[in-house]
């Protein structure tokens, strides 16, 4: 009986040691997505049922407050995914003490709207200077970036009071411009930009003065924003529109 329970001891012993290794080198190894991305840096589903608090779903915490009339109590609806918020044209959502991606450094943002108007903002932070800016918003009708110095924005519009997915990267370089260093997407496709707009431009160079701010001036649905501090690339910005967000991703070149 005594050599029974010394050898379940030992074997045991042996046995949990050597998972303890496997376990935790495919932890390490399991393929990431998006949606557990370290360069999440903030994540709004629009998803709470009640009062003027949203959640942040990166692992942040950088949680934000509905704005004027607007509460989910009354402005929740039907999202893309889920619950999204509408928006009334007068309230927004700020995001208290973030502040944003800042500088030169890279990022994207990403959303799924659905309107029936082509004015107000989808988010925004930054400083009031030229080039200090960050305005992922309507540019005469259309959806686009500014950085206050030259817009640049796409040809189609997007105000058939349909879902559409919208997201722009901003790539790494030492003095992004938007010419050179934007990429726009719709509905998962590179979107063709309208060729004015670019005169007067200035490097976006992005300040930290202003908290982040989502919606202001928007009419209409808004659903499941993203901010994340790097340049996604194509296929990446593809998962997004296909909801194949919270899937493995094959290893592609950072942009």
């Amino acid at each position: 009986m005594f050599r029974l329970l010394l050898f379940v001891l030992l074997f045991g012993s042996i046995f949990v040691f050597s998972v303890a290794p496997i376990t935790e080198a495919a932890e390490k190894n399991k393929p990431g997505t998006l949606d557990n991305d370290p360069n999440l840096a903030g994540w709004w589903k629009f998803d709470e049922a009640s009062g003027k608090i949203i959640s942040d779903s990166s692992k942040h915490g950088r949680s934000g407050t509905l704005k004027g009339e607007l509460s989910f109590d009354k402005s929740s609806a039907q999202g893309r995914t889920g619950k999204a918020l509408e928006f009334d044209g007068n309230g927004y959502v700020e995001i208290t003490k973030y502040k944003g991606v800042t500088g030169t450094r890279p990022r994207t943002v990403a959303a799924w709207i659905k309107t029936e108007n082509d004015g107000g903002e989808i988010i925004s932070w930054g400083a009031d200077d030229f080039g200090k800016m960050f305005r992922f918003c309507f540019i005469r009708g259309r959806i686009g970036i500014t950085p206050n110095g030259g817009y640049y924005y796409m040809n189609e519009p997007l105000d058939d009071d349909q879902w559409h997915h919208v997201a722009v990267v901003v790539k790494e370089a030492e003095l992004p411009n938007l010419h050179d260093d934007v990429v726009l997407y719709r509905d998962g496709v590179i979107a063709e930009v309208h060729d004015i707009g670019l005169l007067d431009l200035w490097p976006i160079d992005t300040g930290s003065d202003l908290d982040v701010r989502i919606g202001r001036g928007l009419e209409g649905l808004m659903d499941d924003v993203r901010i994340y501090d790097r340049a996604l690339s194509d296929e990446e910005v593809i998962a997004l529109f296909k909801l194949q967000s919270d899937r493995p991703l094959p290893k592609t070149e950072k942009q």
